[in-house]
Protein backbone atom coordinates (compact mmCIF):
# COMPACT_ATOMS: atom_id res chain seq x y z
CA UNK A 1 0.00 0.00 0.00
CA UNK A 2 2.83 2.41 0.88
CA UNK A 3 4.49 1.63 -2.47
CA UNK A 4 1.28 2.56 -4.30
CA UNK A 5 0.73 5.83 -2.44
CA UNK A 6 3.51 7.85 -4.07
CA UNK A 7 2.58 6.98 -7.69
CA UNK A 8 -1.09 7.75 -6.96
CA UNK A 9 -0.21 11.07 -5.36
CA UNK A 10 2.05 12.00 -8.28
CA UNK A 11 -0.66 11.02 -10.76
CA UNK A 12 -3.25 13.17 -8.95
CA UNK A 13 -0.87 16.12 -8.87
CA UNK A 14 -0.08 15.73 -12.57
CA UNK A 15 -3.82 15.57 -13.38
CA UNK A 16 -4.50 18.75 -11.38
CA UNK A 17 -1.74 20.62 -13.17
CA UNK A 18 -2.61 19.35 -16.65
CA UNK A 19 -6.39 19.74 -16.45
CA UNK A 20 -8.30 23.02 -16.64
CA UNK A 21 -10.59 22.77 -13.61
CA UNK A 22 -13.93 24.58 -13.33
CA UNK A 23 -16.54 24.36 -10.58
CA UNK A 24 -20.19 25.06 -11.40
CA UNK A 25 -23.20 24.88 -9.14
CA UNK A 26 -26.71 25.86 -8.13
CA UNK A 27 -27.45 26.83 -4.54
CA UNK A 28 -31.03 27.11 -3.26
CA UNK A 29 -32.03 27.69 0.36
CA UNK A 30 -34.86 29.18 2.38
CA UNK A 31 -36.33 29.90 5.77
CA UNK A 32 -40.06 30.17 6.47
CA UNK A 33 -42.53 30.45 9.36
CA UNK A 34 -46.02 28.98 9.08
CA UNK A 35 -48.65 30.27 11.54
CA UNK A 36 -51.72 28.25 12.59
CA UNK A 37 -55.10 29.65 13.68
CA UNK A 38 -53.66 30.41 17.16
CA UNK A 39 -50.80 32.29 15.48
CA UNK A 40 -48.34 29.67 16.72
CA UNK A 41 -45.46 29.41 14.20
CA UNK A 42 -43.70 26.35 12.85
CA UNK A 43 -40.25 27.25 11.53
CA UNK A 44 -38.59 25.38 8.67
CA UNK A 45 -35.38 25.66 6.69
CA UNK A 46 -34.48 23.85 3.47
CA UNK A 47 -31.53 23.69 1.13
CA UNK A 48 -30.78 22.09 -2.23
CA UNK A 49 -27.18 22.39 -3.44
CA UNK A 50 -25.85 20.90 -6.68
CA UNK A 51 -22.16 21.07 -7.61
CA UNK A 52 -20.30 19.92 -10.73
CA UNK A 53 -16.54 19.68 -11.22
CA UNK A 54 -15.49 20.13 -14.88
CA UNK A 55 -11.99 18.90 -15.73
CA UNK A 56 -10.98 19.85 -19.29
CA UNK A 57 -8.21 17.40 -20.20
CA UNK A 58 -7.68 19.21 -23.50
CA UNK A 59 -9.74 21.46 -25.76
CA UNK A 60 -12.02 18.57 -26.83
CA UNK A 61 -12.20 16.16 -23.85
CA UNK A 62 -13.85 16.90 -20.50
CA UNK A 63 -14.76 14.86 -17.43
CA UNK A 64 -17.64 16.05 -15.24
CA UNK A 65 -18.24 14.81 -11.68
CA UNK A 66 -21.47 15.86 -9.93
CA UNK A 67 -22.58 15.88 -6.31
CA UNK A 68 -25.59 17.10 -4.37
CA UNK A 69 -26.79 17.74 -0.84
CA UNK A 70 -30.30 18.59 0.34
CA UNK A 71 -32.51 18.70 3.41
CA UNK A 72 -35.07 15.95 4.04
CA UNK A 73 -38.33 15.37 5.91
CA UNK A 74 -40.31 12.30 6.98
CA UNK A 75 -43.69 11.87 5.30
CA UNK A 76 -46.86 10.34 6.72
CA UNK A 77 -45.68 6.83 5.79
CA UNK A 78 -42.41 7.27 7.65
CA UNK A 79 -40.35 7.54 4.45
CA UNK A 80 -37.48 10.00 4.16
CA UNK A 81 -38.03 12.43 1.27
CA UNK A 82 -36.30 15.47 -0.20
CA UNK A 83 -37.76 18.75 1.05
CA UNK A 84 -38.84 21.58 -1.24
CA UNK A 85 -37.56 25.14 -1.37
CA UNK A 86 -40.29 27.71 -0.74
CA UNK A 87 -43.15 25.32 -1.20
CA UNK A 88 -45.06 24.83 2.03
CA UNK A 89 -45.05 23.36 5.51
CA UNK A 90 -46.08 19.89 4.35
CA UNK A 91 -42.76 19.27 2.57
CA UNK A 92 -40.40 21.40 4.63
CA UNK A 93 -37.72 20.39 7.11
CA UNK A 94 -38.41 21.68 10.60
CA UNK A 95 -35.71 23.75 12.28
CA UNK A 96 -33.78 21.56 14.70
CA UNK A 97 -34.51 18.43 12.68
CA UNK A 98 -31.70 15.99 11.85
CA UNK A 99 -32.82 16.11 8.23
CA UNK A 100 -31.64 19.70 7.76
CA UNK A 101 -27.97 18.76 7.44
CA UNK A 102 -27.35 15.83 5.11
CA UNK A 103 -24.13 14.32 3.85
CA UNK A 104 -22.80 15.04 0.40
CA UNK A 105 -23.96 12.49 -2.21
CA UNK A 106 -22.42 11.38 -5.49
CA UNK A 107 -24.70 12.39 -8.37
CA UNK A 108 -22.98 11.11 -11.49
CA UNK A 109 -19.90 11.18 -13.70
CA UNK A 110 -19.73 11.98 -17.39
CA UNK A 111 -17.17 11.95 -20.20
CA UNK A 112 -17.70 14.47 -23.01
CA UNK A 113 -15.84 14.46 -26.33
CA UNK A 114 -16.36 17.41 -28.70
CA UNK A 115 -15.97 15.65 -32.04
CA UNK A 116 -16.69 18.92 -33.85
CA UNK A 117 -18.17 22.34 -33.12
CA UNK A 118 -21.67 20.90 -33.47
CA UNK A 119 -21.33 17.29 -32.22
CA UNK A 120 -20.47 16.10 -28.70
CA UNK A 121 -20.36 12.42 -27.75
CA UNK A 122 -21.33 11.65 -24.15
CA UNK A 123 -20.68 8.60 -21.98
CA UNK A 124 -21.70 8.13 -18.36
CA UNK A 125 -24.58 9.50 -16.27
CA UNK A 126 -27.06 11.70 -18.10
CA UNK A 127 -29.97 13.72 -16.70
CA UNK A 128 -32.88 14.99 -18.78
CA UNK A 129 -36.33 16.55 -18.50
CA UNK A 130 -38.80 18.41 -20.73
CA UNK A 131 -41.60 20.93 -20.26
CA UNK A 132 -40.40 22.80 -17.17
CA UNK A 133 -42.52 25.40 -15.37
CA UNK A 134 -41.60 29.05 -14.80
CA UNK A 135 -44.11 29.15 -11.91
CA UNK A 136 -41.84 29.52 -8.87
CA UNK A 137 -43.39 26.79 -6.70
CA UNK A 138 -42.95 24.21 -9.48
CA UNK A 139 -39.53 25.06 -10.93
CA UNK A 140 -38.01 21.84 -9.53
CA UNK A 141 -38.03 19.55 -12.59
CA UNK A 142 -37.32 16.51 -10.42
CA UNK A 143 -40.94 16.84 -9.22
CA UNK A 144 -42.89 18.97 -11.70
CA UNK A 145 -43.03 18.96 -15.49
CA UNK A 146 -45.59 19.07 -18.28
CA UNK A 147 -43.84 16.50 -20.50
CA UNK A 148 -41.36 14.49 -18.40
CA UNK A 149 -39.90 15.00 -14.96
CA UNK A 150 -36.17 14.67 -14.37
CA UNK A 151 -34.91 11.21 -15.29
CA UNK A 152 -31.42 9.71 -15.01
CA UNK A 153 -29.67 6.99 -16.95
CA UNK A 154 -26.16 5.63 -17.46
CA UNK A 155 -25.23 5.00 -21.06
CA UNK A 156 -24.24 6.85 -24.22
CA UNK A 157 -25.55 9.95 -25.94
CA UNK A 158 -24.93 12.73 -28.40
CA UNK A 159 -25.56 16.48 -28.21
CA UNK A 160 -25.78 18.24 -31.58
CA UNK A 161 -26.42 21.66 -33.07
CA UNK A 162 -25.82 25.31 -32.29
CA UNK A 163 -27.78 28.51 -31.51
CA UNK A 164 -28.38 29.31 -35.19
CA UNK A 165 -29.70 25.96 -36.44
CA UNK A 166 -31.03 24.53 -33.20
CA UNK A 167 -29.86 22.06 -30.57
CA UNK A 168 -30.81 18.48 -29.87
CA UNK A 169 -29.90 15.45 -27.76
CA UNK A 170 -30.22 11.67 -27.96
CA UNK A 171 -29.56 9.54 -24.85
CA UNK A 172 -29.75 5.76 -24.51
CA UNK A 173 -28.87 3.63 -21.49
CA UNK A 174 -29.87 1.87 -18.29
CA UNK A 175 -32.39 3.72 -16.12
CA UNK A 176 -31.43 4.64 -12.56
CA UNK A 177 -34.88 3.54 -11.37
CA UNK A 178 -34.42 -0.22 -11.81
CA UNK A 179 -31.98 -2.77 -13.22
CA UNK A 180 -34.58 -4.20 -15.65
CA UNK A 181 -35.05 -1.27 -18.04
CA UNK A 182 -33.49 0.66 -20.89
CA UNK A 183 -34.31 4.36 -21.31
CA UNK A 184 -34.31 6.48 -24.45
CA UNK A 185 -34.67 10.25 -24.71
CA UNK A 186 -34.79 12.35 -27.87
CA UNK A 187 -35.28 16.11 -28.20
CA UNK A 188 -34.50 18.91 -30.67
CA UNK A 189 -35.11 22.66 -30.46
CA UNK A 190 -35.98 24.18 -33.85
CA UNK A 191 -35.41 28.00 -34.02
CA UNK A 192 -38.10 28.89 -36.57
CA UNK A 193 -37.54 32.61 -35.90
CA UNK A 194 -34.18 33.83 -34.69
CA UNK A 195 -34.05 37.61 -35.01
CA UNK A 196 -32.69 40.23 -32.63
CA UNK A 197 -36.18 41.33 -31.57
CA UNK A 198 -38.19 38.16 -32.22
CA UNK A 199 -37.70 34.50 -31.38
CA UNK A 200 -39.76 31.37 -31.96
CA UNK A 201 -38.44 27.99 -30.82
CA UNK A 202 -40.37 24.71 -31.14
CA UNK A 203 -39.01 21.75 -29.17
CA UNK A 204 -40.54 18.27 -29.51
CA UNK A 205 -39.37 15.59 -27.03
CA UNK A 206 -39.81 11.84 -26.59
CA UNK A 207 -38.99 9.73 -23.51
CA UNK A 208 -39.44 5.95 -23.66
CA UNK A 209 -38.64 3.22 -21.14
CA UNK A 210 -38.36 -0.41 -22.27
CA UNK A 211 -38.63 -3.27 -19.77
CA UNK A 212 -40.90 -5.32 -17.55
CA UNK A 213 -40.38 -3.38 -14.30
CA UNK A 214 -40.12 0.29 -15.19
CA UNK A 215 -40.97 1.68 -11.71
CA UNK A 216 -43.36 4.30 -13.06
CA UNK A 217 -46.97 4.35 -14.29
CA UNK A 218 -46.18 5.31 -17.91
CA UNK A 219 -43.94 3.66 -20.49
CA UNK A 220 -43.52 6.71 -22.72
CA UNK A 221 -43.98 10.48 -22.69
CA UNK A 222 -44.07 12.78 -25.69
CA UNK A 223 -44.78 16.46 -26.07
CA UNK A 224 -43.88 19.79 -27.60
CA UNK A 225 -42.73 23.14 -26.20
CA UNK A 226 -43.34 26.43 -28.03
CA UNK A 227 -41.45 29.52 -26.87
CA UNK A 228 -42.18 32.87 -28.56
CA UNK A 229 -40.93 36.35 -27.63
CA UNK A 230 -41.11 39.78 -29.23
CA UNK A 231 -39.35 43.01 -28.24
CA UNK A 232 -40.02 46.67 -28.94
CA UNK A 233 -38.39 49.73 -27.38
CA UNK A 234 -40.15 49.64 -23.98
CA UNK A 235 -42.66 46.88 -24.57
CA UNK A 236 -41.77 43.19 -24.57
CA UNK A 237 -43.99 40.14 -24.46
CA UNK A 238 -43.73 36.40 -24.77
CA UNK A 239 -45.69 33.16 -24.59
CA UNK A 240 -44.46 29.77 -23.43
CA UNK A 241 -46.83 26.89 -24.26
CA UNK A 242 -46.41 23.14 -23.66
CA UNK A 243 -48.38 20.01 -24.50
CA UNK A 244 -47.53 16.62 -23.01
CA UNK A 245 -49.00 13.12 -23.39
CA UNK A 246 -48.39 9.95 -21.40
CA UNK A 247 -50.49 6.79 -20.90
CA UNK A 248 -52.12 5.74 -17.64
CA UNK A 249 -53.73 2.29 -17.46
CA UNK A 250 -54.20 2.26 -21.23
CA UNK A 251 -55.62 5.77 -21.61
CA UNK A 252 -53.79 8.96 -22.51
CA UNK A 253 -53.29 11.81 -20.04
CA UNK A 254 -52.95 15.18 -21.79
CA UNK A 255 -51.25 18.08 -20.01
CA UNK A 256 -51.37 21.70 -21.16
CA UNK A 257 -49.42 24.73 -19.96
CA UNK A 258 -49.70 28.37 -21.00
CA UNK A 259 -47.39 31.00 -19.51
CA UNK A 260 -47.76 34.48 -21.05
CA UNK A 261 -45.61 37.39 -19.86
CA UNK A 262 -45.12 41.06 -20.70
CA UNK A 263 -43.06 44.06 -19.65
CA UNK A 264 -43.60 47.78 -20.28
CA UNK A 265 -41.14 50.21 -18.71
CA UNK A 266 -41.19 49.34 -14.98
CA UNK A 267 -44.36 47.18 -15.11
CA UNK A 268 -44.26 43.38 -15.49
CA UNK A 269 -47.06 40.84 -15.73
CA UNK A 270 -46.66 37.07 -15.68
CA UNK A 271 -49.25 34.30 -15.52
CA UNK A 272 -49.44 30.50 -15.46
CA UNK A 273 -52.35 28.31 -16.50
CA UNK A 274 -52.05 24.53 -16.27
CA UNK A 275 -54.66 21.86 -16.90
CA UNK A 276 -54.49 18.08 -17.28
CA UNK A 277 -57.14 15.89 -18.91
CA UNK A 278 -57.16 12.69 -16.83
CA UNK A 279 -59.13 9.45 -16.72
CA UNK A 280 -62.12 10.18 -14.47
CA UNK A 281 -62.33 6.54 -13.36
CA UNK A 282 -59.20 7.02 -11.25
CA UNK A 283 -57.88 9.63 -8.84
CA UNK A 284 -55.99 12.45 -10.51
CA UNK A 285 -52.84 12.38 -8.33
CA UNK A 286 -51.16 9.21 -9.74
CA UNK A 287 -51.83 10.39 -13.30
CA UNK A 288 -50.14 13.77 -12.86
CA UNK A 289 -46.57 15.06 -12.81
CA UNK A 290 -47.72 18.01 -10.67
CA UNK A 291 -49.59 18.66 -7.43
CA UNK A 292 -52.70 20.05 -9.12
CA UNK A 293 -54.89 19.03 -12.00
CA UNK A 294 -55.63 22.71 -12.58
CA UNK A 295 -53.56 25.73 -11.59
CA UNK A 296 -53.95 29.43 -12.30
CA UNK A 297 -51.44 31.97 -11.03
CA UNK A 298 -50.88 35.62 -11.92
CA UNK A 299 -48.38 38.18 -10.66
CA UNK A 300 -48.15 41.87 -11.58
CA UNK A 301 -44.86 43.42 -10.45
CA UNK A 302 -42.98 46.72 -10.55
CA UNK A 303 -39.26 47.32 -11.03
CA UNK A 304 -38.74 49.82 -8.23
CA UNK A 305 -34.96 49.70 -8.74
CA UNK A 306 -32.64 47.78 -11.05
CA UNK A 307 -31.93 45.48 -8.10
CA UNK A 308 -35.40 45.40 -6.54
CA UNK A 309 -38.84 44.33 -7.83
CA UNK A 310 -42.14 44.25 -5.91
CA UNK A 311 -44.79 41.73 -6.93
CA UNK A 312 -48.32 40.73 -5.84
CA UNK A 313 -49.32 37.14 -6.57
CA UNK A 314 -52.66 35.34 -6.69
CA UNK A 315 -52.99 31.57 -7.11
CA UNK A 316 -55.84 29.11 -7.51
CA UNK A 317 -55.15 25.40 -7.01
CA UNK A 318 -57.40 22.40 -7.66
CA UNK A 319 -55.71 19.00 -7.05
CA UNK A 320 -58.60 16.96 -8.52
CA UNK A 321 -61.49 18.37 -10.57
CA UNK A 322 -63.70 15.41 -9.58
CA UNK A 323 -63.23 16.01 -5.84
CA UNK A 324 -65.15 18.88 -4.27
CA UNK A 325 -63.86 21.28 -1.61
CA UNK A 326 -60.21 20.33 -2.13
CA UNK A 327 -59.30 23.55 -3.95
CA UNK A 328 -57.62 26.54 -2.29
CA UNK A 329 -56.36 30.05 -3.04
CA UNK A 330 -53.19 31.86 -2.03
CA UNK A 331 -52.60 35.62 -2.00
CA UNK A 332 -49.17 37.00 -1.27
CA UNK A 333 -46.47 39.57 -1.87
CA UNK A 334 -42.93 39.02 -3.13
CA UNK A 335 -39.94 41.31 -2.71
CA UNK A 336 -37.31 40.32 -5.29
CA UNK A 337 -33.73 41.46 -4.67
CA UNK A 338 -30.97 40.94 -7.25
CA UNK A 339 -27.56 41.63 -5.64
CA UNK A 340 -25.66 40.53 -8.77
CA UNK A 341 -25.99 38.42 -11.90
CA UNK A 342 -27.44 34.91 -11.41
CA UNK A 343 -28.38 35.67 -7.81
CA UNK A 344 -31.88 36.23 -6.39
CA UNK A 345 -33.18 36.78 -2.87
CA UNK A 346 -36.94 36.80 -2.25
CA UNK A 347 -38.74 37.97 0.88
CA UNK A 348 -42.33 36.76 0.71
CA UNK A 349 -45.49 36.54 2.83
CA UNK A 350 -49.08 35.59 2.16
CA UNK A 351 -52.34 34.03 3.27
CA UNK A 352 -53.68 30.59 2.39
CA UNK A 353 -57.47 30.55 1.82
CA UNK A 354 -58.40 26.87 2.25
CA UNK A 355 -61.46 24.86 3.26
CA UNK A 356 -59.35 22.11 4.86
CA UNK A 357 -55.78 21.43 5.94
CA UNK A 358 -54.90 19.20 2.98
CA UNK A 359 -52.81 21.83 1.20
CA UNK A 360 -49.03 22.35 0.92
CA UNK A 361 -49.36 24.81 3.85
CA UNK A 362 -51.06 22.27 6.15
CA UNK A 363 -52.85 23.94 9.06
CA UNK A 364 -51.06 27.22 8.37
CA UNK A 365 -53.00 30.17 7.03
CA UNK A 366 -50.49 33.02 7.22
CA UNK A 367 -46.88 32.35 6.30
CA UNK A 368 -43.74 34.30 5.54
CA UNK A 369 -40.20 33.52 4.55
CA UNK A 370 -36.93 34.34 2.86
CA UNK A 371 -35.40 32.36 0.03
CA UNK A 372 -32.25 32.70 -2.00
CA UNK A 373 -30.69 31.10 -5.07
CA UNK A 374 -27.46 31.51 -6.98
CA UNK A 375 -25.81 29.90 -9.99
CA UNK A 376 -22.12 29.91 -10.78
Amino acid sequence: MRKLFLPLALSAATFAVAADIEVHGDVNMDYASYFDSDFDPTNAGNQDINLALHAHLDENIAVIVKGTTYSTFTNANGDLQKSEIRHGLARSTAMGSDGRNNSFEFDGVQFRWDVSNQVTLVFGDMTYSAGAFNYYFWRDVSRYAVIVREQKLRGVGVDVGNEKYGKGSFYLGASDETDHTVSMFLTYAFPLLNHTDEHLIVTPSLDWVFGSEIERTHTYVLGTEVDYSKSFEKFNYGVYAVWGLHPYKGKGVHSFLLEPSMNYAIFNLGATFFYAITDKEYAAAPQLMTDDQMLFAIEPSFNIHKKYTLGVSYEYHDPDREVHRDDFKFLGMNHYIYPTMKTEIVAWYGYNFARNNDTPFGKARFSLGLSGKASF
